[in-house]
């Protein structure tokens, strides 16, 4: 047995990575990574008792040249005797549609499709051919960015159900393999521009520290971050402690009490970062960390946006951190008789009597159907809407009325409003408009009602 095989045989025994009887599923791009990972596996399909598959991404970036990766990926899983899955993903439309960079979306839609592929055929483990230069690129990429103590604890050995096998190997050990056993790989013609961040540290900086400072950088590295890494988990069950005293699940995301600043003087990098990824997977940044700590300090009923349609707003002794709901689109129309569903309710309109305003009800709204159309419109308010509430002289602004009325900055945006003849008659769920009040000369009266 080869020594670069044995290593990566230890370290998947030390770090418990893979059980037998499992379904494994590859990341295979065709590179030397994935190649030479792919290939291990294989070799000792046996010894660990697995099932192996592999998929591959074809991110549409690269155009003949990303479609002769997936054909020579096909080829080789075909000769290796591996079920081979493959997914065409549309990055770029992603990345317009959702603002993300084109990493950001190649990333969201790799994992989507994982996450159907694995559901669908009970894959147990996904496996990354993160290798130990790898490593050392992501630590000195958090390093320069500015980063918290989790950022410089480098890649992780696992991570829920995606493992990394060959983490413990560096790029050389693995290209050294590939070339003594003659085995193909393809060659990524994006890797070689220095035009990247990543690739400007890979080909430029990282050769001269190993040059010049230390030949062992990577396993240097690594020993680092291993040490961090078993801090981190210490650190990480103090925590968790404190996310039952400071933080709420919530429909959609979560909250965050802002008494916490009375303990800590902000709301620190690490506690922000375990929150979001338990509640979002979500690769946490520096910027995220100065962003948030300052709309804390901010006044009620503001908003920032976070990448991957993420929002956090401002309330009362809280931030509330959501995962954005598409705005409900369009609008519908309801007849006097009639029932719609609209933005997760149903709505009705009925002809009613003058009697029932005294029962005094709060599950229905009377309103005087003199002067209004049998057709009704739903929509959600839109900026610049006016009405006048029940009980007030002059017209006010939808808006100043959802402030003053209290609704959380965070459900505001959908609030519902019922419309007849170009004006709004009633703000779903919280007021009619003085327009349609009852009075003792209402000839016919509507009940307006959701639930």
């Amino acid at each position: 047995m080869k020594k670069t095989e044995e290593k990566i045989i230890r370290f998947i025994e030390t770090n418990k990575l893979i059980e037998k009887g499992e379904r494994v599923l590859v990341a295979f791009s065709g590179g030397p990574d994935s190649v030479f990972a792919l290939h291990f596996l294989k070799k000792f399909q046996k010894k660990y008792s697995i099932e192996l598959f592999a998929v591959h991404f074809n991110h549409g970036l690269r155009g003949k040249e990303a479609d002769e990766d997936q054909k020579f990926a096909a080829e080789f899983c075909s000769n290796l005797g591996v079920t081979f899955y493959s997914s065409k993903l549309n990055v770029k439309k992603l990345a317009k549609e959702k603002k993300l960079s084109i990493e950001e979306a190649a990333r969201k839609l790799r994992y989507q499709f994982l996450e159907k592929l694995c559901k669908k055929n009970s894959f147990d483990k996904i496996v990354t051919a993160h290798n130990l230069s790898d490593n050392t690129e992501t630590v000195l990429m958090n390093l320069l960015s500015g980063t918290s103590a989790s950022g410089l604890s480098g890649i992780p050995s696992q991570r829920g159900n995606i493992i990394r096998p060959i983490l413990c190997v560096t790029k050389q050990e693995i290209l050294g393999y590939l070339e003594k056993n003659r085995i193909p790989f393809r060659v990524d013609s994006s890797n070689l521009s220095d035009d990247f961040k990543r690739n400007f540290i890979r080909n430029r900086i990282l050769p001269l520290l190993r040059g010049k400072i230390n030949p062992l950088l990577d396993e240097a590295v690594f020993r680092s971050t291993s040490n961090l890494k078993s801090q981190l988990v210490n650190l990480e069950k103090g925590m968790n402690y404190f996310l039952s005293e400071f933080s709420s699940l919530k429909e959609n995301g979560f909250l965050i009490r802002l008494k916490i600043i009375d303990v800590f003087g902000e709301i620190p990098g690490e506690f922000l970062k375990l929150f979001l990824e338990k509640n979002f997977t979500y690769e946490f940044k520096h910027d995220d960390y100065e962003k948030i700590n300052a709309l804390a300090k901010n006044q009620n009923g503001k908003k920032i946006n976070l990448s991957g349609g993420i929002g956090v707003y401002k309330e009362s002794g809280i931030l509330l951190f959501q995962k954005e709901k598409e705005n409900l689109a369009g609008q519908v129309e309801i007849n006097v008789g009639g029932r719609v569903k609209f933005g997760g309710r149903t709505f009705g309109i009925d002809v009613a009597e003058t009697e029932e305003n005294l029962a005094g009800k709060k599950a229905y709204e009377l309103i005087s159907a003199d002067g209004l159309d049998e057709k009704f419109l739903l929509r959600t308010w839109k900026h610049g809407d006016i009405f006048k509430p029940l009980g007030f002289k002059g017209a006010k602004k939808v808006s100043d009325f959802l402030t003053d009325a209290k609704i959380a900055a965070s459900v505001k945006k959908e609030q519902i409003v019922l419309v007849n003849r170009n004006k709004i008659v009633w703000i779903a769920g919280l007021r009619i408009s003085d327009e349609v009040k009852i009075t003792n000369k209402t000839k016919r009266v509507y009940k307006l009602w959701m639930k």
